[in-house]
């Protein structure tokens, strides 16, 4: 067997093509490198996909423990209030509203309210209207899912990629008098949220005010609270 081949089987020599060798060599050759660049560029594709999958798999564990806790709250999906079309409220109709420009203190995050209202600014969903009412231990979820629990009683970016699956809520808790103060929290999403430019810390809540803007996958929005 000739010794200067690469290998057992092997149907052209070691080394960098040269003048030397046979066209049927270089030919060989060249499937070769083919061949190990597929494999390489499949293994990255495996790998990618798995990294995805796992993703979405923590994505469906989040959503269950949410509900799992709406649950033991004592609120099913037939008794939450159902949202708004976004695609059905006027303007004129709602008054005209405009949000307000941010308060700088956390104090504004406490200001009495009896509802959330999310307007999408930037995105494949710019010009939609979510209204929420968030109730304590009935949060309303934020997320890329077309469940229920996002169209009937929160918000579905569904058609924003990079937004997932279950993104963040939005919290309530019994405020003076009478009202409500709203948080919102990312929940652990792969791409995060910013508000003014900086990130928010997963699974930590942040206080709504009034005229805040949220910015998440590739969409932004507008946070009035009424």
């Amino acid at each position: 067997m000739d010794e200067s081949f690469s290998a057992a089987g092997a149907k052209f020599p070691d080394g960098q093509p040269s003048d030397a060798w046979t066209v049927e060599e270089l030919l060989h050759w060249s499937l070769d490198q083919y061949q190990n660049k597929a494999i390489e560029q499949t293994a990255q594709h495996v790998a990618s996909l798995r990294e995805q999958c796992e993703k979405e798999c923590e994505d469906v564990m989040t959503l269950h423990k949410t509900a799992v806790e709406m649950a033991k709250s004592g609120k099913t999906v037939g008794s939450e209030e159902e949202n708004l079309n976004p695609q059905s409220l006027d303007p004129e109709e709602e008054g005209g509203a405009k949000p307000a420009a941010a308060a700088g203190g956390a104090s504004a995050g406490a200001k009495a309210a009896s509802s959330v209202e999310v307007q999408l600014t930037v995105g494949p969903h710019a010009g939609s209207k979510y209204l929420l009412r968030p109730r304590p231990g009935a949060p309303c979820l934020l997320g890329r899912s077309k469940g229920k629990k996002f169209v009937r009683n929160g918000v579905s970016l569904h058609k924003d990629q990079e937004v997932s699956t279950t993104h963040g809520k939005f919290l309530a808790e019994a405020g003076e008098e009478g009202g409500m103060a709203f948080y919102f929290v990312d929940v652990g999403s792969t791409n995060g949220t910013t508000c003014g430019g900086e990130a928010l810390e997963p699974n930590k809540r942040v206080a709504l005010e009034d005229g805040m803007e949220l910015r998440l996958g590739n969409s932004a929005f507008t946070v009035v609270l009424g």
